[in-house]
């Protein structure tokens, strides 16, 4: 075997060489990195001694940025740093969108299953041209009818033909679409509207065999048959002729979608010639002009939703004001140029733009960084609930954060409105160089930890202070590391780290709930002595500490590598309370002990944190500049 080529080591000026041949532009910012990290580090010292004062006056203990304590964890040195880490390019690609902008693209993924059954989710209502289609239908007694339906391609004609079936209040029992350009035949393409009449006829006649006149109607498409141009003029009078003698027999309703009005017209000679009943008395043509504009951002984000799994279009870099934006261009433009196909379009020239950004300056950061923000406090498994995603399926999306939840604490705020313009709310929460996770950890497996693993962590509370029922009233069997790192096990923390699935679902009886309520007493005892201060070496990093020790005991060390109040290694303003390394990544946890369980708090929390990592970001690779 051939050994292994080994890694070029750059040196400090070959990899800010290598980000400014990336982004020249900003070489001149890139260089002022170290003066800012110390600028912020200072901000964030002396608001800290601020947030202190205010915790304790409401008697709250949500975590501070502190200096970090060489007795809790001895400082590492900072292998990963920006000055001497191996460039890796080992971050995730980003989701790749898919947005269909045709019709053959929505059928071929709508063919049948749960995916066809859900399509009334992404249909939006054109009460104009339904009305329009139900007037025709109910005037439909023994013979049929045959209408037109004009309008330019990409005005979506085959999404509103095929929206039909799925109208509750439109009485079609069934869309038969003809493929007219499986009809031709090499050797004699003059056959073809002999067969398309052949191929409705039969459908008619097998469709009357099981249903009556009076029920909900069959109705018929002609897809790809533009015209009759090139055929001879014999053949399309016989087409004619026989399609009207089986119209006056079956009351069917044929739609033909047509681009061209010459084209429309032609046709319609044709069929005149023969019949003035073939077309309804009063809408011969349907002139289909397509969604509304304003309708094309919701037409959008819903048919991304529904052709990504589900997930939401700020997860692909798209935010509110793109959708917008795009809208008011295409106002600019004459009416006969609103086609939702070419809006789909642009919306994914957007992504396309965007994510090639993204990922040149994801290439320029050595390992991607995910934030987890962590609440123990009992109510906090509902709370988190409203905030992260619940996929137990996906576990690499499992507790993902979510745009519109966090939003209105953004608008409420002029400050934090200023702060957070959607796109850079986007970036933070799940881009290749951000991603931001919202979770709960059982309070009892905290307290399990805290009490297990108190010496090591330099808890000055006694286990006779701990079990005291007047105290914490901790019950006994919860001091044994072995019972900290099971309860461990089963919390969302170690599953999402471990890769295993979390079956989610509120538990709210048996021992967790007696686990819980357990908890409780000390979980709120420990607040008071954190806020009081009469509590002598127990602060939130002994808390820290712990969880910590409880999670290196139960983690195998082999995949991660495990820093308590140590600073991040290419963000020299973060000091997350605990990070967790891998050969992918930086996993930050930050945890919020705090009694405050409104969601209002758990909002304020994340969105003042996630500011700082996106501060920091900024200062070191210019992601303003996307913004």
């Amino acid at each position: 075997m051939s050994k292994k080529k080994k890694k070029k080591k750059e040196t400090p000026s070959e990899y800010y060489q290598l980000s400014f041949d990336l982004f020249p532009e900003h070489s001149s910012n890139s260089l002022k990195v170290n003066e800012l990290d110390n600028t912020l580090g200072s901000d964030i010292s002396s608001e800290g001694k601020q947030n202190k004062k205010k915790n304790k006056k409401n008697s709250d203990f949500v975590k501070e940025i502190k200096p970090s304590i060489s007795e809790i964890s001895p400082p590492r040195k900072v292998t990963a740093s920006l000055d001497n880490h191996i460039i890796e390019k080992s971050h995730e690609k980003n989701k790749r969108l898919f947005l269909p902008v045709t019709y053959e693209e929505i059928r071929n993924e709508v063919r049948s299953g749960e995916k066809k059954s859900r399509l009334p989710d992404v249909i939006v209502p054109l009460p104009e041209f339904e009305a329009k289609i139900i007037q025709i239908i109910a005037d439909i007694k023994s013979s049929g009818h045959l209408v037109f339906l004009y309008g330019p391609s990409g005005v979506g004609k085959s999404t509103f033909i095929i929206s039909l079936e799925f109208q509750g209040h439109i009485p079609i029992k069934e869309i038969f679409s003809v493929d007219t350009t499986k009809l031709v035949e090499n050797d004699n393409p003059s056959l073809k509207l002999q067969k398309l009449f052949q191929e409705i006829n039969q459908k008619a006649r097998t469709f009357f065999e099981k249903n009556t006149s009076e029920g909900p109607k069959l109705c018929i498409v002609i897809d790809y048959l533009e015209n009759v141009n090139g055929q001879d003029k014999n053949i399309i009078k016989a087409f004619f002729r026989d399609l009207n003698g089986l119209l006056r027999k079956y009351g069917i309703l044929i739609i033909w979608p047509v681009t061209v009005f010459e084209d429309l017209e032609n046709m319609r000679d044709f069929a005149k010639s023969f019949s003035t009943t073939m077309f309804h008395r009063r809408i011969p043509v349907i002139n289909f002009t397509g969604p509304p504009l304003s309708k094309y951002p919701s037409i959008a984000k819903n048919t991304i939703k529904f052709f990504n799994d589900g997930k939401e279009c700020y997860e692909f870099q798209l935010h509110d004001d793109d959708f917008e934006s795009l809208k008011e261009t295409y106002k600019e433009k004459p009416s006969t140029e609103h086609k939702i196909r070419d809006y789909l379009q642009d919306v994914k020239g957007i992504w396309e733009d965007r994510t090639n950004y993204v990922d040149k300056i994801a290439e320029a950061i050595p390992k991607p960084t995910e934030v987890w923000f962590i609440f123990p406090y009992p109510e906090a498994e509902s709370v988190v609930a409203r905030f992260a995603k619940q996929i137990p399926e996906s576990i690499t999306e499992m507790w993902n954060a979510e745009y519109n939840p966090l939003q209105p604490y953004i608008q409420e705020h002029t400050q934090r409105k200023a702060e957070w313009p959607s796109r850079r709310l986007t970036l933070a929460l799940n881009s290749t160089m951000l991603t931001t996770k919202i979770m709960y950890l059982p309070t009892n497996s905290l307290i399990s930890c805290i009490v297990a693993y108190s010496k090591e962590a330099g808890i000055n509370i006694s286990s006779e202070d701990f079990k005291d029922k007047n105290k914490y009233n901790v019950p006994s069997h919860w001091f044994g590391k072995s019972h900290a790192r099971n309860t461990l096990k089963r919390t969302p923390l170690f599953l999402q780290l471990a890769g295993q699935k979390f079956t989610t679902g509120k538990r709210k009886s048996g021992k967790v709930k007696e686990g819980l309520d357990n908890a409780k007493k000390a979980y709120e005892k420990l607040n008071q002595d954190i806020s009081s201060g009469k509590t002598k070496k127990l602060s939130d990093q002994r808390l820290n500490k712990a969880i910590f020790l409880a999670l290196k005991d139960t983690l195998d060390e082999t995949d991660f590598q495990f820093y308590c109040e140590d600073v991040h290694s290419y963000l020299s303003g973060i000091k997350p309370d605990i990070i967790i390394e891998t050969k992918e990544k930086f996993i930050c946890l930050e945890f919020c002990y705090t009694v405050d369980s409104t969601p209002g708090n758990l909002a304020n929390y994340v969105l003042t944190k996630l500011n700082k990592y996106m501060t920091q970001l900024n200062y070191r690779f210019n992601i303003d500049t996307m913004l």
